[in-house]
């Protein structure tokens, strides 16, 4: 089954100012280089697209009753060099542990910084750049689409790279008026074909898609609970008017996927190729999704409606460039 929120006890961990893991929320909303994302009770913090902290919840029996807390880990493949990193314990029981965490970072992202620039992966960083922006930055309440996760894969299904809640200005009275996004980023020419590339990708989310009794409906209950407690963890930024509501998500209604193809070399052939591949309209069925692709308006990645082309649309913008 796919499921990916918190427990109540791990929000009130997060939210409350005396909780054990408050003082990493608070660092989250004063460093925009960092992302929260929700796992199945637990949380993995990102930095440029790589994994700077895991938290899971934990409890041990204590007389009668249980204690929680809360087991940390850093990818130690970023620290190959070894360097001496501040005393960050393996877990935290209490407050004064989460601030010592928080005091590691820096370090941290140091020595991250040097793993990524000999081992970079520029995929995973910008989805990271495109959630930011979407979600929690200056530009973001200006937004119509706002992302819940990213790194999401149903094992021998679908693999894509972000969960979006595409939620127009105009229509923020309600949280029904939202629909499903679900966006894949190709960094460069090079990923836009083989087995992960556009086409294999467009066949498996159709077969995701139309999975709705059991996969795609897990998918969308994801979604609204991701979104609603990324909203109460007070990570994201945007105007939902006067009625508070809460998102919610059917799974009748036609969603959008959507690719952000960055650094396309338009003197290459290859994308036009695909675009024009006899199998592109077989995997890409309208009456299962809405194809759409991302193009900026000048430059940035804050996403809008009015960005998205549909194939049709994309092509002449193709062909024009040609």
């Amino acid at each position: 089954m796919f499921k990916r929120e918190l427990t109540e006890e791990f929000m009130t961990a997060l939210l409350e100012p005396e909780g054990l893991l408050h003082p990493i929320l608070e660092q989250l909303k004063k460093d925009q280089t960092l992302m929260l994302a929700i796992r199945n009770d637990y949380i993995n913090i990102y930095y440029r697209g790589g994994n700077i902290l895991k938290v899971t919840k934990h409890r041990k029996r204590e007389g009668k009753g249980y204690r929680t807390y809360y087991r940390t880990q850093f990818d130690n493949n970023y620290n190959k060099l070894k360097k001496n990193i501040p005393d960050s314990p393996a877990t935290i029981a209490k407050q004064h542990d989460a601030f010592k965490w928080v005091a590691s970072f820096p370090i941290r992202k140091n020595i991250m910084d040097e793993h990524f620039s000999a081992h970079g992966n520029a995929e995973r960083e910008f989805q990271q750049l495109v959630a930011r922006e979407n979600n929690y930055s200056s530009i973001s309440g200006e937004c119509e689409y706002f992302i819940s996760d990213i790194e999401v894969a149903f094992p021998h299904v679908a693999r894509f790279d972000m969960m979006a809640i595409y939620w127009p200005a105009s229509k923020r009275k309600k949280g029904s008026d939202c629909k499903v996004a679900l966006i894949e980023m190709k960094y460069g020419d090079g990923a836009l074909e083989g087995d992960a590339g556009v086409l294999k990708h467009l066949s498996d989310m159709r077969k995701l898609v139309s999975d709705k009794k059991n996969r795609y409906r897990e998918l969308l209950q994801t979604m609204e609970v991701q979104f609603n407690q990324l909203d109460k963890l007070g990570l994201l930024k945007f105007n939902k008017g006067k009625s508070g509501a809460k998102v919610t998500l059917n799974v009748d209604d036609t969603p959008e996927v959507i690719f952000i193809l960055a650094n396309h070399n338009p003197r290459k052939s290859k994308l036009f190729e695909i675009l024009w591949n006899s199998d592109m309209q077989k995997v890409s069925d309208p009456e299962i999704f809405d194809l759409r692709f991302y193009v900026a308006r000048f430059a940035g990645y804050g996403l809008h409606h009015d960005s998205m082309l549909n194939l049709g649309e994309f092509r002449k913008l193709c062909e024009v460039s040609k």
